[in-house]
């Protein structure tokens, strides 16, 4: 029997589904430059973009400056903090070990560290955030020496040796808090013997030839990487972009600065988009131990936990499913001069991940929505831009008379406060740090500064 004929047509049909494939990514590829040509028209939005299909790239752009006062443009192998996107990492690091059976989820917190005052909290609340362990970020000298750079070991003993109340009985809700995954960290020191830098590079930056990330602490690192971005944020009371050092508010990014495993990771687009393929595999840990990093929470009354309406797994956030994308999740991350965002459409295999370090110029999630509808051939709009403004100067009477601690009826037993110091106001809600605030009147004040996941 011929089958000549129907090779022919076979390879005719792949031909012509090729040829359709490559017109849709130019349209798709027309449009994001679009997008990303229109956010970076007045020179604030600065980072690195990829957007991948079917296991390639289709999109990347590098965009303004890794050091302003030199002019050294972004490049490709430029490296960014990712700030919370590292939780995932972290997450891994414990499934790895849940998969050598080295620890279990339902382990407690006190079976590692007998001196936290923490009864019943166990890794899976960690990983969850249902620990109900208060943040650490918004600690002051009265918790923390802010005169030296701390580390994950600082932290544990600050909480040894004066323990803060939990916030809810573990289990009982889900609070996103950042001393959630310092533990995690310390645990997987603990269980494997290794660094947790060390640990992290040779379990999984090294197998997936992730050549361009590292646990890296800007301000306390021996070794400075060359290709590195500066974090950039806006100063409305000087009208211009500085770096976030400049800014007395973030000097907890100096004193908090050895601290990894809630953040502390710095990449590249490129090095992400390998550990996005890499989670198609086994190469990590199995299938099976995978699947758990995408369960929702649940609390001890047995509903699902959500932080925001939203489910959250081990370092994933867990979107609702929808019949144009299937399943997908995806973390962001904000830090003082840092903005990041991986979105991953596993059933579509697409992925999208940006990488900035001009803090809060622009939401990350609306971004990578205008993003996500060019992928799926969704009408999509261009998301709005900060509008950045130089604030109106007081008299430093007409500010003192405003400081103080209010109370938000939105917020319930959190109290607002309010304070001056060397001509700049301070608002700082209860338990996280400070920021600057600006102002527009003698009774109206705006801020640059908004904290993503």
């Amino acid at each position: 029997m011929n089958n000549k004929p129907i090779h022919i047509f076979s390879l005719l049909l792949y031909f012509l589904l090729f040829q359709c494939s490559l017109r849709a990514n130019a349209q798709k590829v027309k449009k994001l430059d679009s997008l990303f040509n229109t956010i970076c028209a007045d020179s604030t939005f600065s980072g690195s973009v990829l957007v991948a299909e079917d296991g390639l790239p289709i999109y990347q752009k590098t965009m303004g400056y890794a050091n302003l006062a030199t002019k050294q443009a972004v490049s490709s192998q430029t490296m960014f903090e990712l700030a919370s996107v590292s939780k995932q990492f972290t997450a891994m690091a414990i499934m790895q070990l849940h998969d050598k059976k080295k620890l279990e989820y339902s382990d407690s917190l006190q079976k590692y560290f007998p001196k936290i005052a923490y009864p019943g909290v166990t890794i899976q609340n960690l990983l969850n955030h249902t620990s109900g362990i208060p943040e650490f970020l918004g600690w002051d000298e009265k918790r923390i020496n802010i005169n030296q750079i701390n580390y994950n070991k600082d932290i544990l003993a600050s909480i040894e040796k004066s323990p803060q109340a939990l916030n809810f009985k573990p289990g009982e809700q889900l609070s996103y808090s950042n001393t959630n995954y310092v533990l995690l960290a310390l645990i997987v020191e603990k269980v494997s013997g290794m660094a947790f830098s060390k640990y992290i590079q040779e379990k999984i930056f090294v197998p997936l030839g992730m050549n361009h990330t590292r646990v890296y602490a800007q301000r306390a690192a021996k070794s400075k990487i060359r290709d590195y971005a500066n974090g950039y944020v806006y100063d409305a009371g000087k009208g211009t972009f500085v770096i976030n050092d400049e800014m007395l508010s973030n000097k907890y990014e100096y004193y908090f600065d050895g601290v990894a495993g809630p953040y502390g990771i710095s990449s590249t687009t490129e090095d992400l988009f390998k550990w996005d393929q890499a989670l198609y595999t086994e190469k990590l840990v199995s299938k099976e131990a995978l699947s758990r990093a995408y369960q929702p929470s649940q609390l001890i009354n047995g509903k699902n936990a959500k932080l925001g309406g939203l489910a959250y797994g081990f370092g994933w956030l867990i979107m609702p499913n929808r019949h144009f994308s299937g399943k997908w999740y995806m973390h962001t991350g904000g830090y003082p001069g840092y903005a990041s965002i991986i979105v991953r459409y596993p059933e579509k295999n697409k992925t999208v991940i940006v990488l900035s370090n001009s803090y809060n110029v622009i939401s990350m999630y609306h971004l990578a929505e205008s993003i996500e509808n060019i992928l799926f051939d969704k009408p999509f709009t261009i998301p709005k831009i900060m509008r950045f403004r130089k604030s109106a100067v007081l008299a430093p009477a007409q500010i003192k008379v405003l400081e103080g601690e209010y109370s938000l009826a939105m917020l319930p037993g959190k109290k607002f406060s309010i304070t001056f110091n060397q001509g700049q106001v301070y608002a700082q809600l209860t338990g996280q740090a400070k920021v600057e605030i600006y102002p527009e009147s003698e009774t109206k004040f705006f801020y640059t500064a908004v904290a993503e996941l």
